[in-house]
């Protein structure tokens, strides 16, 4: 099997001092930041993708992933650098940090290539030093472990195919668009489209056992007490469900749903989007909206999974 310590391997870190940040309800969090430096032994077309797992006293994993750029460019070789990201070391929910690991993924004529190994990015002495200071660590094959993390790969051909076929036959998406306010009794108001889909899932699972059932959230925020009890039961019934949220949502805040989603065991990523542009004024986010049912029904739309939030706004979807 192919791993992605053949290109690449990382061989610094280093983690920030100390600083304040609010969150969208003004509640103030002291994170530090990150960067992690790598060897690439192939030209730049070959991107990394680092998978941050953060491990707490609470026994609480949090996993995010992060995005590198290139520097020292060569034909048939380069460094990357992660972009920021940014470290929670103490959560009132989930107590001090204890040790932060990474693993990656290289990129490379539409393949994933995953490593073999996770390695320590940061430990227990960097972690309890003063947290005002510069903590920098050599990243070797020390301490490393087996690398649990998989990839699967589409048949890009099948995929393109599929995508051309429903070019020339709209219709039979049979889409129907929704535009509501934020009253749930609304009609078009997703809710009850959403739970009822879950259910749906759930039902799938108990007529055909044997049959992989999925639920995959990829939605800025899904801070919804409903939304992640369902998911949560959805998921004890034995349907995978894995969610992708934005790093600050999951992060940056006391919400008792994010942290009851934690303690389920239910796959949840952070997505750190950080790049740096002359161009961009305001630091973005992660910003996708949509859920997938087993392989057969989806909903997209403008909102998040935040509806006791909605208030007046109108928002707009698709299912």
């Amino acid at each position: 099997m192919e791993f992605a310590e053949h290109y690449a391997k990382p061989f610094h870190g280093e983690l920030g001092g100390t600083f304040a940040r609010v969150n969208d309800f003004n509640h103030e969090f002291f994170i530090r930041w990150g960067k992690i430096d790598f060897d690439v032994y192939y030209g730049v077309q070959a991107n990394v993708k680092v998978i941050l797992k953060v491990f707490s006293n609470n026994n609480i994993t949090e996993t995010y992933i992060v995005d590198t750029d290139p520097y020292d460019i060569s034909w048939d070789r380069h460094k990357r650098r992660t972009r920021d990201f940014y470290i929670h070391p103490f959560s009132e929910t989930f107590g001090q940090i204890n040790c932060i690991k990474i693993s990656y993924i290289v990129h490379l004529d539409e393949r994933s290539i995953v490593s073999e190994k996770e390695y320590i990015y940061m430990d227990w002495p960097q972690l309890q030093g003063n947290q005002d200071e510069h903590q920098y660590h050599r990243i070797t094959d020390e301490y490393s472990t087996t690398n649990h993390h998989q990839t699967y790969e589409l048949n890009a051909d099948e995929l393109q195919c599929d995508t051309d076929w429903f070019n020339n036959h709209f219709e039979s998406l049979e889409l129907v668009p929704k535009f509501t306010k934020g009253q749930p009794e609304h009609p078009y108001h997703p809710k009850n489209y959403i739970h009822h889909l879950i259910n749906k899932v759930i039902r799938s699972k108990q007529d055909e056992p044997d049959r992989l059932c999925t639920i995959k959230v990829s939605v800025d925020c899904i801070d919804d007490a409903d939304f992640i009890s369902h998911l949560i039961h959805a998921s004890k019934q034995g349907v995978w469900v894995q969610c992708i949220v934005d790093w600050r949502k999951m992060t940056l805040t006391n919400s008792h749903n994010y942290a009851r989603l934690k303690h389920s065991g239910i796959e949840l990523i952070g997505v750190v989007c950080s790049p740096q542009h002359h161009l961009i004024e305001v630091e973005p986010d992660m910003h996708t909206k949509f859920i997938i049912f087993n392989d057969e029904d989806c909903i997209q739309g403008s909102f998040n999974i935040t509806f006791d939030r909605w208030w007046a706004n109108w928002e707009s979807g698709m299912t």
